[in-house]
Parts: C-alpha cells; structure tokens; sequence
C-alpha cells in the first residue's frame, strides 16, 4: 500500500506523431506483485510543452513493486490530474490558471503585461503590480484616493494609469513605484465634465479619447509623452454618442494612424491619419441604446479589423455584437457565428483574436468569423505576450490562457 505518490512527467519533445511517454515506477525490490493496492492520494502532472499531435496519448506504467504479483483490485481515494500544456497546437484544449493579485473584491479595466510583470488598473483607484514569477503584487500608488483606474499603458519603464470620473487625468508611474506624477489634460474650471475612456501609446505618441462635452468629443495628444494638448479642429457628436470606459480599448494607434469607436445612441467609426487633424468616419451597426453600441476594437492591420460590444444589460444575448471590416473601417459586417454574448475588449494577437465580457472570453481563427468559447468568468479587458493571454477577472483574479495555435 502507497501512502503518497506524486509523478511528474515533463515531456519536452515528441519526435514523431505516435512516440508516446512511458514510465515505470519501483515501488519495491522484491519479487513481489499485488492484488491489491489502494492509493490515498495521488497527484499526476503531465507537462507537455510541445505536444506536435492531438492524437498522441499519455500513457505511463506505474511500478509498484519488484516482485511477481499482480493486482485484480485497486482503489484510488483521492485523484487529482493536472494537465499543463503549454504549446499545444490542438484546437481541443487551451491551459486555463487562475492568478491570484489580490484577495479584495476589485477588478481592472486595465491591463498590460510586460517581461515578468502584469500592471492593472483597479477600481479602486489602485495600480498593482503582479510578478508572474513568484505571485507576489505590489501597489505602485498605495496613497492615492482616485476613484478608479480605467486603463493601463506602458512605455519603457513607464506604467500609465488613466483615471476617469473625478479627476479625469493620468497618472505616469515608474514600473517599481518610486515616481509619481499626475497629469491633466485639463483644468477642473476649465471642463469639469471630462470623462476619459480611452488611451493608447505607441512609441512616444499617445491619443486619449473621453466622452463629448457639449456635442464636441474629448480628444487629447502627444507626440513625446510629455507635452499634451487637446486635438483641434473639434470633432462633432451627436446626441447621446459617448465612448464606454469598459476595458480602455476604445482607442488604437496602428503606424501612427489614430482610431477610435463611439457608442450608445449613435454608434461610429473613427481613423485619422493626420493625428486628428481629418478623420474618417463610418456608422458601425450596433443597436442604439443609452446601453449599447461599440466598445472595443483592434486593426489587425490597415484594412482589416473587428469591433465588439453589444448591451451590457443583456448580457447573454449574442445578436449585434460583433462586426468586421475589411476595407479598413469603411463598411462592416456581422459575424457568421459571433462571441457569446455582449463583449468589452477584442485583442488581436499571432493570429487570433479574443474577446471577453461577462459571461466569458472567446476567440477566432477566421478573422471574427466565426468564435468559439474558452471561458464562462465574467473579465473586462485582455492582454498578451509571447505565450499566454491574459484577462482581468473579479474578485482580484487574472485569468491565464494559453494562445491558441493557428
């Protein structure tokens, strides 16, 4: 009888399609066999980092003892098998881990990992920094009292933090949290009303976009990440036209071309090649609802991209929550079989694009085409690197899956 039995197989590389793994376990030198054995627990892990085949199977010989006995019984009080597969180019299964950040009840519209590191953007005003390596998290800025961090952006070892509601301004932070500095895009005399939903940077330019004020959007820039200044000539809205700050990622920069999304009574497309100077602009065909419209979106490149969103009230709903162009941004249509219900973040990475909402996170091969479901966790927003994409969940979770190979 084995009391504790932990095997850990590491599979490194198949070399062929049928190869298979087999291992054999002593469990005594004796010429003994059983025909009996009961295991009180019993841990099994298979890792397996490139697995070339979906039909290969695992099959392991475990060696109890050295002695001429078999067993025609045995009992297993306890199994847990945890399978890792970190490059499995199968379409059947994806590596899903749940990160622990931080044991509060928040969540982050914003997120962005970099190296060893994940930064988000809590509601609690908070950044955090969670090490992948070790677990462990760190608040970049423990004494603020902002409302709520609503997205994250990086720039070398620069982390910024855009912050909606009451202060409307962003805050630039050293990736170990020992600088600080907040900037306004505006004056609380001046505009009182700024609600900021948007950012993105890409090199040393960054375009910010907040909700309109007085029929005029908030759009906002910079060209070295130090000088800002509001873009002009003003960009007209209509009534009841705002941006949803649900993930940040109502807002792009693609080879220096700017774009964005709009929602709730009206529902538009937006791209600027002159950093805001002219845009292009295209009605996106989302139901019109103080609730509804676009809230995402990514450019897979110049012509083709997705926007995602729906109603946030009828969450499960899966109609008009989805759309693709392919003529960059100047006509769009809907997914043949769309994401599972409403969605606020689309994220487009080696291929593949993901969306997350409240009722789960999905992906496709086919350029929004079609999609297919990884996950029932409500998340907000979406993030990646080289290996995994990540989503931000409730409760101070990070979700961690495996990128879908093509």
């Amino acid at each position: 009888m084995t009391k504790h039995l932990f095997i850990l197989f590491a599979s490194f590389y198949y070399p062929s399609y049928f190869a298979q793994e087999i291992a054999i376990l002593q469990y005594s030198n004796k010429p003994l066999h059983a025909r009996g054995t009961a295991v009180k627990y019993l841990l099994i892990l298979f890792v397996s980092l490139q697995l070339p085949s979906f039909f290969a199977q695992e099959i392991a010989i475990l060696q109890y003892c050295n002695k001429p006995l078999h067993a025609r019984g045995i009992a297993v009080k306890y199994l847990l098998i945890l399978f890792v597969s970190l490059q499995l180019p199968s379409f059947f299964a994806q590596e899903i881990t749940l990160l622990q950040y931080c044991n509060k009840p928040l969540h982050a519209r914003g997120i962005a990992v970099k190296g060893n590191f994940i930064f988000l953007g809590n509601n609690n005003g908070e950044v955090i920094r969670y090490h992948l390596k070790n677990g462990k998290s760190k608040s970049l800025n423990p004494k603020d009292t902002f409302p709520e961090i609503r997205d994250i952006a990086l720039h070398k070892n620069s982390i910024y933090a855009m912050q909606s509601a009451d202060y409307s301004c962003i805050l630039k932070l050293s990736s170990f949290g020992n600088s600080k500095k907040q900037i306004n895009l505006v004056t609380t005399e001046l505009n009182p009303q700024l609600f900021l939903d948007g950012m993105a940077i890409e090199n040393k330019e960054a375009f910010v976009m907040g909700d309109p004020v007085g029929n005029e959007f908030s759009l906002f820039h910079s060209s070295d990440l130090k000088h800002w200044e509001k873009i002009t000539p003003v960009l007209p809205s209509f009534d009841g036209e705002a941006g949803f700050a649900a993930s940040g990622s109502t807002v792009q920069i693609s080879n220096g071309v700017y774009y964005f999304v709009s929602g709730g009574e009206k529902s538009r497309f937006f791209m600027s090649k002159d950093k805001g100077q002219t845009w292009i602009q295209s009605e996106l065909p989302f139901k019109n609802s103080n609730a509804s419209g676009a809230f995402s979106l990514a450019m897979k490149d110049t012509n083709n991209g997705i926007v995602v969103g729906g109603d946030y009230l009828a969450p499960n709903s899966r109609e008009n929550v989805c759309f693709i162009t392919k003529d960059g941004g100047i006509t769009w249509s809907a997914s043949t079989s769309g994401p599972f219900g409403y969605r606020s973040c689309v994220h487009f990475t080696d291929g593949v694009y993901y969306s997350c909402g409240t009722n789960g996170i999905d992906y496709s091969k086919d350029n929004g085409t079609t999609w297919s479901q990884l996950s029932n966790e409500n998340c907000f927003s979406i993030c990646s690197d080289n290996n995994f994409v990540y989503a931000s969940s409730t409760n101070g979770r990070i979700i961690r899956i495996s990128k879908v190979r093509i």
